[in-house]
């Protein structure tokens, strides 16, 4: 195995002399124990991410101890807060202690904190609490472990857990190279590469370690290429790789579509035994391929820069790639999810990658084929657009991921039109919603051999208290209907479901649902909605009678219907889509928007990947996506007023003054006219503008109200100038 990482040529690896964790230093306030200690911390891996996993499957961060003649009962292990007490173990081996935050002692030994791989001071207390050990982690990356060499501390390229240091060592790693220029677009360019000890240069993205050649002298660059160095020094681990990737001559056409490259060393990708990319040599020969290596949960180190259509360098630092995906990641252009991990470099990609977004840091990127790979390019963007207010913002009860197009190169080579998304995780839920990441349920279940339901996080207490509801009671009864409302919020999932619905999507039912709610008091759950790669087949489609007659696993529309509040929640949610952002012209124009963004790139996709530039065969498809966009709504409207036998009825809202009026999950301004219906009450709340206030309704009592969209309903808000 080549023990190697990539990084950033910005990101410095400090050469760790032996005195750098001296174990008798400790801080003043902690007292450390007389006498030689019975026991010392022998080897450390503060970025575990290829090497042992626990019975859990996961591969958490570790410390391994060095016992004496003592069993360590009592005994205390911490990063700075309060000790983790170690149970009785055997004298005279070596424990493994995983860091992972899991707090257990049964058949493994988890400590109740993790590891910062930025460096941090480790503690191994006696009972009384004075300090038998320390250390004092400097920065360490990924599967490199930091561990007792003689009398002193050393890096280790094979970490050995649980068991003696016995692999080769040495005190630090040669400083990482620098390549100049930067890093960019250019019409030609020489680069040069500067550094200590002896220089080694790649041009392909593998390592130059294993495959590159002695730098010689500035390298003229005449195509897209990524340009790789590293420094050899006698004594010294090789340096981090510095990477950078110059697109000269890339032949890009004129638009504002950001382009992506991805360094990877190549047997990572295509080693039949090892290779993330390939099918390896055991797999089913059908499709999607079961077996084959882009089905396993395989992590390899990568550089990802991400360049703005201008060639302003936005991103460049080193993170992990994996294949991601159900059934799609087996097209030959396979999806990548992106880890920032500190691990590699820093733990965040740090720049607002979405425009219409407010984050500006990501923990997680998803690079996905298209949900209609080879087609428009752009179903999954559609939703995604029609469930977003006109200036951009989301919806508040849709969770949906945000999108960017991105043009793909890896190793250098065009690799095709992606989506940039968010990643659906707990991360996307602490920036959406700020709840806490660490105490979150979140369940899932997608297509492998089978439907597969399973925990993301959490446990299957809460779900399993939400289907034994659903199963048990009848939720016609009120009190039944309470307690679903309480552990649901029925506003985002009546809104996943008319997303489902107005695109049409068929693989859905048993099939690509999370669900997730948070630990804390009043948490409900809410459902995200992704991959509508089966959708927009026929716009008159009725999608809406299979949705509202089932009851599914982790879906039960069915039964929920059956609450006259809920009904309402339904049918109100569906109209407030449909008298917006689904109404035809304007669906029909996020659709034209969206391919006037694309339309530059795609021939550069069709010779990729589609059988050859075909232009045409694209137009034609976004011409019907437009028409299915245009034509949908209306069609999702009449189903609704037919399965659920609705009379049509007209709001109007107007004002005077400045303000706007919240309905059940949208927020219109004055001039609203929508359709709602007879005998399903519509509630109203203004909202006034900055420096207004709600005088009241003209011919209404109270602030919000609720009417009966019987015929023709007009309700006119009087706002004031002044708090």
């Amino acid at each position: 195995m080549w023990w190697v990482f990539a990084c950033s040529a910005v990101h410095e690896v400090p050469r760790a002399a032996a005195d750098s964790a001296e174990t008798e230093t400790v801080e003043p306030s902690r007292l450390a124990c007389e006498g030689e200690p019975e026991a010392l911390i022998n080897e450390v891996v503060a970025a575990n991410v290829q090497g042992i996993a626990d019975l859990d499957g996961a591969t958490p961060d570790w410390i391994e101890l060095r016992l004496g003649a003592t069993d360590l009962e009592g005994w205390g292990l911490d990063d700075g807060d309060s000790p983790w007490t170690l149970p009785a173990l055997t004298p005279g081996t070596h424990a493994l202690v995983f860091a992972s935050g899991k707090d257990r002692v049964d058949a493994e030994l988890h400590a109740d904190f993790e590891l910062d791989a930025l460096g941090e001071t480790l503690y191994l207390t006696e009972p009384s609490g004075c300090v038998a050990d320390s250390v004092t982690l400097p920065r360490l990356y990924a599967d490199v472990a930091y561990g007792r060499a003689g009398s002193g501390w050393a890096y280790f390229l094979e970490p050995t857990p649980a068991a003696s240091n016995d692999t080769e060592s040495r005190p630090g790693f040669a400083a990482t190279p620098t390549l100049s220029p930067a890093p960019g677009f250019y019409d030609s360019v020489n680069v040069e590469v500067s550094g200590e000890g002896s220089l080694l240069v790649s041009t392909d993205g593998a390592v130059p370690e294993r495959a590159g050649e002695d730098y010689i002298g500035p390298i003229a660059v005449d195509r897209v290429t990524v340009v790789r160095a590293q420094a050899l020094v006698d004594g010294l681990w090789p340096s981090l790789v510095a990477t950078g990737t110059y697109l000269v001559d890339a032949g890009l056409p004129e638009s504002t579509v950001r382009v992506i490259s991805l360094a990877v060393d190549p047997p990572d990708l295509w080693d039949e035994e090892t290779g993330i990319y390939t099918y390896g040599t055991d797999y089913e020969a059908w499709y999607p391929y079961f077996g084959a290596n882009f089905w396993e949960p395989w992590e390899r180190d990568a550089h990802v820069e991400v360049f703005d259509a201008d060639g302003t360098l936005l991103v460049a630092q080193d993170a992990g790639i994996q294949i991601a995906g159900g059934y799609s990641r087996a097209f030959d252009q396979r999806n990548f999810e992106l880890l920032a991990r500190s691990g590699y470099g820093p733990a965040e990609f740090d720049y607002p990658l979405f425009r219409d977004e407010d984050i500006d840091s990501y923990e997680r990127l998803y690079l996905r084929n298209g949900g209609d790979w080879c087609g428009t390019q752009l179903v999954d963007a559609v939703v995604q657009g029609v469930f977003r207010d006109p200036s951009g913002r989301r919806y508040p009860s849709v969770d949906a991921q945000a999108y960017e197009p991105a043009l793909v190169y890896l190793d250098g080579e065009f690799w095709g039109l992606y989506e940039l998304k968010e990643r659906l995780d707990e991360s996307y839920i602490a920036a959406h919603h700020g709840e806490d990441p660490d105490a979150l349920d979140r369940v899932k279940v997608g297509w492998t051999h089978d439907a597969n339901w399973e925990v993301e996080q959490g446990t299957w207490d809460a779900f399993d208290a939400l289907e034994g509801l659903v199963a048990a009671r009848d939720l016609a009864d009120p009190d039944a209907a309470a307690e679903f409302a309480a552990m649901v919020d029925e506003k985002n999932f009546a809104s996943a479901l008319a997303a489902q619905g107005w695109i049409g999507n068929t693989d859905f039912w048993y099939n690509n649902l999370r669900l997730w709610k948070p630990w804390r008091e009043g948490g409900k759950w809410r459902w995200m909605v992704y991959d509508f790669g089966h959708g927009w087949g026929s716009y008159d489609y009725d999608h809406l009678s299979t949705t509202t007659a089932g009851t599914w696993k982790g879906l039960p529309v069915g039964a929920a219907l059956r609450s006259s509040d809920f009904r309402v929640t339904f049918i109100n949610t569906h109209a407030d889509y449909l008298n917006t952002t689904l109404q035809g012209d304007w669906a029909r124009a996020l659709v034209e928007s969206l391919a006037e963004q694309t339309r530059p790139v795609i021939p550069m996709q069709q010779e990729r990947w589609c059988g050859g530039e075909n232009l045409p065969y694209w137009e034609s498809a976004v011409a019907y996506a437009a028409t299915f966009a245009a034509r949908r709504g209306s069609v999702v409207e009449d189903d609704l007023a037919r399965v659920f036998n609705l009379e049509r009825g007209t709001l109007t809202l107007e004002a005077e003054g400045e303000g706007r009026f919240e309905l059940t999950t949208v927020t219109v301004d004055p001039g609203f006219v929508g359709t709602y219906y007879a005998g399903v009450p519509v509630t109203i709340t203004p909202v006034p503008a900055e420096g207004w206030t709600f005088l009241g309704w003209e011919d209404r009592d109270g602030s919000s109200v609720t009417v009966d969209v019987e015929g023709d309903v007009v309700l006119r808000g009087l706002f004031g100038a002044g708090g």
